[in-house]
């Protein structure tokens, strides 16, 4: 006989990780909140930093309010991380010593950083425009943003992985579903199907349990799958065989049939629907406290209102785009509380430390306020004149667009670009719209003009709205309709959006008078 001897082994490995400096990670933070959110960030801000305080006068901010970092100071290796630090990244107050100066340095502080929210809140590019403005109506804001993006922070993905997860948690609505498919994304930010499907993948695993699915029944098979090796295999088994392929004699409860097509007995049914009842088809309800019932055709409808985070209105002939944070505090260091810090020179050194750190603290909150506005303005401007057939002609006229478009002519980042528009609202002409509206794929007319996916929905929609409710038109019909208008999509096509648009298929919708 032998005897097997497990060697153990003790090694050193030398790696390069990619690691973001925790105030740039705030800045990050600040440029993906809602005007609402920052609100309460710059609040809870003053309350744990005493070196904050509200500024009641008007005071004047200087062109220059964000110092390029020097080279030492950019921590990440990699190329696209360091592009985004060269743009959040603020000018840091010295690592405190014993030989610190802390009149000039104090000094220095109080001179240079506030920040005031009456100060440069609009963009004036000179446009045209003759439209009157209508009546605006709130939409919804998404609830889980937070809850993910704090999961994405401690996960495995790195690198450009992030900026395509951030994509696609800025696109999970309110019930925690992907309300976009994966070609869109795919266009929209241009990266390959299969690395937004490993992403996606990574992101399905996150909390709560089906958030990221893009249906129903992929919420379900989610869910399902995560119970692996904690219930009863047959059972588990054919619970998956259920949602996965007789999803619709499910809901509907026609169990009948779903007995016949997997042969088998109610008792086994019954086994694998304990299963499907324990499930939430509405992961997104989880996160706050309006999670009431699991009941698949009992779906949590409740809404969040918000306030638009910027107006874009008409002033003589001109287009004003403008934030609306007027009622922000206007943030300066504390003067008086600096100067008592300033002439206690012979305080121990954990003392400085702090001072040091709560200043550093104070100016990068106050800086990178100044540039979440700056590029909040930018690209919104950017956004009004590349889609000004959408502001003078109507939602009919959306233009396709992606995140590089923007992020070429801007010359920020692209994954800077999808923070910014993911949870930003805008106030316009046509209804408060999410800055992520004006992105889309697009699709091809025969005389090789390009329109995006979101004006082709609005004809199939305003086409379903104006048909005979005896004789309701089909898909096929109404994709000859679209052809006729030189626009040529697949009936399947003409499906997938009708779905997306939440409108039954014609048998539904056939009303018997």
């Amino acid at each position: 006989s032998y005897t097997s001897v497990t060697m153990l082994r003790l090694s050193q490995n030398m790696s390069l990780q990619q690691r973001m400096a925790p105030q740039l990670i705030q800045s990050l933070q600040l440029l993906q909140m809602s005007t609402l959110e920052l609100e309460l960030e710059i609040k809870q801000q003053m309350e744990i930093n005493p070196l904050l305080e509200e500024s009641m006068e008007m005071e004047e901010l200087e062109d220059d309010v964000e110092p390029e970092p020097e080279p030492d100071e950019v921590e990440t290796p990699e190329q696209e991380v360091a592009l985004e630090e060269k743009e959040l990244k603020q000018e840091e107050v010295p690592e405190p010593t014993d030989e610190v100066d802390w009149d000039a340095l104090l000094d220095d502080q109080l001179d240079q950083n506030s920040y005031n929210n009456e100060i440069g809140t609009e963009f004036d590019p000179n446009w045209e425009q003759d439209r009157e403005p209508q009546e605006n109506r709130i939409t919804t804001m998404p609830p889980l943003s937070e809850l993910l993006h704090e999961q994405l922070l401690i996960s495995q993905l790195k690198g450009e992985d992030i900026d395509i997860a951030d994509f696609i948690i800025g696109n999970i609505d309110d019930r925690g579903f992907l309300d976009c498919s994966t070609e869109e994304i795919v266009e929209a930010i241009e990266v390959p199907v299969a690395e937004v499907d490993r992403v996606l993948a990574v992101i399905q695993t996150f909390e709560p349990p089906g958030v990221g699915a893009r249906d129903l029944s992929e919420c379900l098979l989610i869910q399902l799958r995560q119970k692996e090796g904690q219930e009863n295999f047959y059972d588990l088994e054919l619970a998956i065989k259920v949602v996965g392929s007789h999803m619709e004699d499910l809901t509907k409860r026609r169990y009948s049939r779903i007995t016949r097509a997997l042969g088998i007995d109610n008792d086994d049914l019954r086994g694998a629907m304990g299963l499907i009842e324990e499930l939430h088809p509405n992961p997104g309800a989880l996160v706050g406290d309006e999670f009431s019932s699991s009941n698949l055709l009992t779906l949590d409808t409740s809404v969040n209102y918000i306030t638009p985070d910027l107006i874009v209105e008409k002033s003589g002939e001109d287009w004003i785009v403008s934030l609306t944070d007027g009622n922000l505090p206007s943030l300066r260091i504390n003067a008086s509380y600096a100067q008592l810090l300033k002439d206690g020179r012979g305080r121990k050194d954990e003392v400085r430390t702090y001072v040091s750190k709560k200043l550093n603290d104070a100016r990068w909150l106050i800086n990178a306020i100044n540039q979440r506005r700056a590029t909040m303005l930018k690209v919104a401007d950017f956004l009004v004149r590349a889609q000004m057939d959408w502001f003078e002609r109507g939602p009919a006229f959306l233009k396709p667009m992606v995140l590089q478009d923007v992020a070429d002519v801007v010359s920020m980042h692209v994954s800077t670009i999808s923070r910014v528009s993911n949870g930003k609202y805008m106030q316009t002409p046509h209804g408060v719209r999410e800055l992520k509206y004006f992105f889309d794929s697009k699709v091809s007319r025969d005389d090789g003009e390009d329109v995006s996916a979101r004006s082709v929905k609005e004809k199939i929609a305003n086409m379903i709205e104006g048909e005979d409710k005896s004789k309701p038109m089909s898909d096929q019909e109404i994709a000859g309709e679209l052809a006729k208008e030189g626009l040529r999509i697949a009936r399947r096509t003409v499906a997938k959006y009708r779905d997306q648009l939440g409108i039954n298929s014609q048998r539904y919708r056939k009303q018997v008078f």
